[in-house]
């Protein structure tokens, strides 16, 4: 008896993110997301094997895989943190360790760094989301406030994957 395998698509390309000082930035026009990338494994995992599927907590998985992939792109965090982009500015200090994810954020004709987020942990307390602003209050056309709004609605696709992401952890660390 044969069993055939389901095989996961061919990965997309990916665009490596633009380096900028203490920061990795994954911008909304970018190729697919590690998330992304995960949501399609869990698809696969769920039209293959809908019995193992019913039974895991997607958010969970899909929080898990994007970590490890993204592991297996950049240097992993001292502290063993997979969703911690491991700069080592964060983690110098051998008494207090500051976890950040990559941050996020909206670029376009409308700005630079619009609405960024990141996760972020001191030491072992619990995971926040930091949001960070630069005050700029910038006049938009109709063009801009169109590109705007399009941009915000994958923002927000990733805003929620994030939440995601931290009840995720909260589980996981109450285990």
């Amino acid at each position: 008896m044969s069993t055939t395998v389901p095989t996961l698509p061919a990965m997309p390309q990916q665009r490596t993110p633009r380096r900028t000082p203490g920061a990795d930035i994954e911008t909304v026009a970018a190729a697919p997301t590690y998330a992304l990338l995960a949501e399609q494994v869990a698809d696969r995992i769920a039209a293959a094997m809908p019995g193992t599927a019913a039974k895991m907590d997607r958010a969970v998985f899909v929080a898990h895989v994007a970590d490890g992939l993204r592991a297996a792109a950049h240097p992993l965090c001292p502290d063993g943190r997979l969703w911690c982009t491991a700069d080592p500015d964060s983690h110098a200090d051998p008494r207090e360790h500051v976890h950040r994810g990559p941050q996020i954020a909206m670029h376009g004709a409308y700005g630079f760094d619009v609405m960024a987020f990141h996760l972020l942990q001191w030491n072992d307390d619990e995971v926040e989301l930091a949001f960070v602003g630069n005050g700029d209050w910038p006049d938009l056309n109709v063009d801009q406030v169109d590109e705007l709004i399009e941009d915000m609605a994958v923002h927000l696709d990733r805003l929620r994957a994030v939440r995601a992401k931290m009840a995720a952890l909260r589980t996981a660390a109450a285990l």
